[in-house]
């Protein structure tokens, strides 16, 4: 028989049909229908025929479908094997509706961009009572929140996976290279990008408990910022949320410009600060520096840290920690004594000898001595500490067979440490056996470091008061953990439990009664866990002091937020919004590239808003929606997660642009009155440049600007008065009388009593502030903020007080456009952001780094420290923001990865924009780059088109000008005396 025979025309066999390929039994024509006529006993004669097809066709397939028995006929005569039963199904349990090939389902979104989205499945045991924990989490005074910041690669995830290996018994996802050491454990970092980029980009933490030195234990919800400077926003809520600040430093690198930054923060929140000075291996392994080299570089580090703090730092006061995160271990000298030398020294003597421990101090003959000759003595930090240290590691590195028994010598004889099989160490490479000898000599605990936290003292403010009748908590940050959304939540006062209902107020809102009784919202709390780092634990209820996250109410704000119950609102904190350290100078503007796919770019702009806390988005005018930013790898991780993780679609982007800011360079040449339509109201208002020195310090924080208007807007300005007459040299009439402070911005009431009636003037203050604001929001030559202009109200007049209509909703329009004639009167400028470049490169290579400079338009270096004890260089300079782009890779290709910059822009350095703004006789070219006198109107021209401001394309005529606010004629006259 052909091949084709075998078949008929739909594919079915004809004749005998093998019940498998391999099959050594087949079923003839006869045997199916003897199968027909023994299934008849089971079906009513109705349904004959129907039951006779489904049989002819279910023996008749290569498989059998299986189904529920009752519905089966077992067929065993059919067959000569005993051991081989057919079922044979006799009805259809399948659901029309179901399809034969069920299409594959797509992974949840979670699993798309988080490696560990079961949050609460795998939830490893811990090495402590979990049920001791929670019952010590009912005593505030028992709980430590702690920040761990520092520097881009300086440690920080490292030092928090060492807790984690102490919190945890055994660890899921661990592999041999993790726990050898050749890969990092990063418990911390979850979300895939972190993982394929090597860098932290959300915050993370993690609820467990520890004993320190004392046996006393104690609860640290530990906080895991982001070192990259563009992620300084994560690490402003870490700090909101900290009582103590553990700052990683790296030993080689010294204290940086960062750490400088850091330090200066903590101290501005009033956070006690421990430093880690991490990578200790790498002056011995990497550097090779000897042991008094080593000393040396410590001693200056810890004299570079003292040049910037309030407190004193050093290791004998219990604030300094030593570390390897590499090798796993971290040291204090007060721990290092308590092994191994508290046995030798009398109990009353340990703290003199600890004392003793560092500094310019030799012990000799049974006594401490000052040294004297440097050559010839040698401290006792050499002798105790970082000589045993350098044995240890110089035979790990040089083991065989040989120096085994050396090696064994020495842990017995100086650490009392017995290696259980000596001979296994042979087998082991230099890395995982140094990791291995660390861990015995300075025990697996950070036992050290634990003591060191709990002696700090625990961060109270004074504004609150404890009442376990009222909750009163804050909202820090909506996080995306495991796919799923939570708040991380801060209690300071009362109780939080699963089911209750509590009242939400956004802290955009301003805190007054009317206001947020108007926005106060209220939701009940669903889920409130502890932080894993990649799981969380439910609990029920949380008490004061305690970081938990909470589910249920992200939705009713933006950024952060007031959680309160049984509270009189009159007696809520001023808690204001989050001041995120950094400012926001990158701006991306982006569409859909399919139209219709909008509401899922929308809809992504609302989490992303929330994920990423320091982000600005809006939707200007023009319909576009625009994204202020950081930097480039801020962009670029948002970016990704707009396109891979909420939006799901493909995003069409701009070039990166720059925001400008609008200023005035001198005083205004003349005061112009603005009168409303029915010349019934009259002001007029001058501007002026700000105190350069004043907005200097207002920049860096050292003035909190937020406190100024918190003492402006109460009324009780004599400090504010006393400071600006001492310190800045204003005099005393404009400083008894400043209105309002606004994004570094001031208005001023300069009306002279004979001129102004001033109860009516106070009696509609509040619109003229409100046109204030309106006016710094948005200047008159591109739409951009004002900064650092002083407004002086110099006249204000209402002619017929009891016919005048709509006062206030007048007012507010006519003093933005008085401030804008001040503006225009008083030369205005633009301004363009400057980044802070701190660059950390080998000296062979600080030509190369200077020529990159040069390249740039208006980049500078400032300042070129050689790092002490090693090859490294600190370059600190500034480039503007506009020419930034791709400076870290042109930087790091060009020195092929020996260098790496990081640029910021948290002290708000603004830099005028050469050219005149107004000058409409400027060439603008269309395809070459702006001439340098043109540049500051190129800017304004292009940034208005963007808008949709301007519409005359490359025509320069269109651009901002005086005449657009005052009449023709006076114009003309100003034009004509060569004022304008």
């Amino acid at each position: 028989m052909d091949e084709d025979d075998k078949f008929d025309e739909f594919g079915n066999p004809i004749g005998e049909v093998s019940m498998s390929s391999d099959s050594e039994t087949s079923i003839n024509n006869k045997q199916v229908s003897d199968s027909d006529d023994e299934s008849d006993m089971f079906a009513d004669d109705s349904e004959h025929d129907e039951e006779e097809q489904t049989s002819q066709s279910v023996a008749q397939t290569d498989t059998i479908p299986a189904s529920d028995t009752k519905d089966l006929v077992l067929h065993e005569d059919n067959f000569s094997d005993e051991d081989v039963e057919v079922l044979v199904e006799t009805m259809n349990t399948q659901s029309i509706n179901e399809p034969l090939v069920k299409p594959a389902e797509s992974r949840s979104k979670g699993e798309e961009y988080t490696m560990f989205s079961h949050v609460r499945k795998n939830i490893p045991k811990t090495s402590f009572d979990r049920k001791y924990m929670l019952d010590l989490l009912s005593i505030p005074e028992r709980i430590r929140n702690v920040a761990v910041i520092g520097p881009l690669h300086s440690g920080k995830t490292s030092l928090v996976d060492m807790m984690v290996y102490d919190a945890h018994k055994k660890l899921p996802y661990m592999t041999k290279n993790i726990e050898q050491g050749w890969r990092p454990l990063r418990f911390m970092d979850s979300f895939r990008q972190e993982v394929e980029r090597g860098v932290s980009i959300k915050l993370n933490g993690l609820t467990f408990m520890a004993t320190d030195l004392n046996d006393k234990s104690m609860v640290y919800n530990i906080l895991d910022a982001p070192g990259h400077v563009n992620f300084m926003d994560e690490t402003a809520v870490a700090l909101e949320a900290a009582d103590v600040a553990i700052i990683c430093v790296d030993i080689v690198e010294g204290v940086t410009n960062i750490v400088r930054k850091l330090i200066s923060l903590c101290e501005q929140r009033n956070i006690s600060i421990v430093f880690v000075l991490n990578k200790l291996d790498r002056l011995i392994l990497e550097m090779k520096l000897p042991p008094i080299d080593t000393c040396l570089k410590i001693k200056h580090i810890i004299a570079d840290i003292n040049k910037y703090t309030k407190e004193h730092f050093s290791p004998e006061l219990d604030n300094v920690v030593f570390a390897s995160t590499k090798l796993g271990f971290s040291f204090t000298l007060r721990e290092f004594v308590s092994y191994y030398y508290s046995k030798k020294i009398p109990n009353d003597k340990i703290d003199q000898f600890i004392s003793k421990s560092f500094g310019d101090i030799t012990y000799s003959k049974g006594r401490f001595h000052n040294i004297t000759d440097s050559a010839s003595q040698r401290s006792t930090f050499h002798d105790f500490f970082i000589q045993p240290i350098y044995k240890i590691f110089g035979m790990c590195v040089t083991l065989d067979n040989n120096s085994l028994d050396a090696l064994t010598n020495t842990l017995k004889l100086n650490f009392n440490i017995k290696l259980p099989n000596p001979h296994d160490l042979i087998k082991l490479d230099p890395q995982p056996l140094l990791r291995y000898i660390c861990k015995l000599i300075f025990h697996s605990e950070q036992t050290g470091l634990y003591h060191n936290i709990n002696r700090s003292e625990k961060k109270i403010a004074n504004e609150i008061k404890s009442n376990p009748e009222q909750l009163l908590a804050r909202a820090l940050k909506t996080l995306d953990y495991g796919g799923e959304e939570y708040t991380l939540v801060q209690i300071y006062s009362g109780s939080m439990e699963v089911g209750k209902t509590v009242s939400i107020i956004d802290s955009s809102v301003p805190l007054e009664a009317e206001y947020m009784e108007q926005e106060q919202k209220s939701n009940t709390i669903s889920r409130i866990a502890l932080m894993g780092g990649r799981y969380v634990y439910d609990i029920e209820k949380a008490s004061e002091g305690q970081l938990v996250l909470v589910k249920g109410i992200s939705h009713l704000f933006e950024k952060s937020a007031i959680i309160y119950s049984n509270m009189p609102i009159s007696e809520i904190p001023n808690f204001g919004p989050i001041d995120y350290i950094n400012h926001a100078c990158f701006r991306i503007i982006i569409e859909p590239l399919i139209p219709k796919e909008l509401p899922k770019l929308l809809d992504a702009f609302v989490k992303v808003t929330k994920y990423y806390p320091g982000l600005i988005t809006k939707i200007e005018e023009s319909g576009e929606h625009v994204m202020l930013g950081f930097g480039e790898l801020y962009m670029d991780c948002l970016l990704y997660d707009l396109r891979k993780t909420y939006a799901m679609i493909e995003i069409k982007t701009s070039s990166p642009v720059t925001i400008f800011s609008e200023s005035v360079a001198k005083d205004s040449f003349t005061a112009i009155p603005v009168e409303s339509t029915d010349g019934n109201i009259s002001l007029s208002v001058s501007a002026s440049p700000l105190d350069r020195h004043f907005l200097r310090d207002l920049s860096q924080n050292k003035i909190i600007e937020s406190d100024i208007e918190k003492q402006v807007s109460s009324g009780s300005i004599r400090q504010l008065s006393k400071m600006l007459r001492t310190d800045y040299g204003w005099d005393s009439l404009t400083a008894r009388n400043v209105w309002s402070f606004h994004n570094s911005n001031t208005f001023v009431d300069d009306t002279l009593v004979d001129e102004t009636d001033k109860d009516v003037l106070q009696q509609y203050k509040e619109q003229i502030i409100q046109g204030f604001y309106w006016a710094v929001r948005e200047g008159p030559l591109c739409e951009e903020r004002l900064y650092g202009v002083q407004f002086n109200l110099l006249s204000f007049s209402i002619t017929n007080l009891e016919e005048a209509k709509n006062i206030g909703s007048q007012l507010i329009p006519m003093v933005r456009k008085a401030c804008y004639i001040a503006i225009m009167t008083a030369e205005p400028i633009l301004l363009e952001p400057v980044f802070e470049v701190n660059t950390l490169a080998k000296s062979v290579l600080l030509p190369i780094a200077e020529e990159l400079f040069r390249k740039r338009r208006g980049a500078r270096i400032h300042n070129v420290r050689k790092i002490g004890g090693s090859p490294f260089t600190e370059i600190t300079g500034q480039v503007p923001v506009i020419e930034s782009i791709g400076f870290e890779t042109d930087l790091r290709l060009s020195t092929e990865g020996n260098a790496m910059c990081q640029l910021y822009f948290w002290d708000s350095n603004w830099r005028r924009v050469s050219g005149d703004v107004l000058d409409e006789d400027a060439v603008i070219p269309k395809l070459t780059p702006a001439p340098h006198d043109s540049l500051s109107r190129d800017f304004v021209m292009k940034t208005r088109r963007r808008k949709g401001i301007s519409n005359t394309g490359f025509m320069s005529n269109d651009g901002p000008s005086l005449a657009k606010y005052i009449s023709a004629e006076l114009f003309q006259q100003l034009k004509q005396n060569n004022l304008v």
